[in-house]
């Protein structure tokens, strides 16, 4: 397991696949600097 970000660390760079099936980049393809992620599980 990774470190904890802390306040003032940069957050790392990661790819995403979208529902959709795009994958977005990030923190490069977030539309402005404050961004919120909401990650779906799916079915059980």
């Amino acid at each position: 397991m990774g470190e904890k970000l802390q306040q003032a660390d940069r957050f790392p760079s990661l790819g995403l696949k979208t529902v959709s099936g795009d994958v977005i980049a990030l923190p490069g393809d977030a539309p402005s600097r404050y961004t919120a992620l909401l990650f779906y599980r799916g079915h059980w």
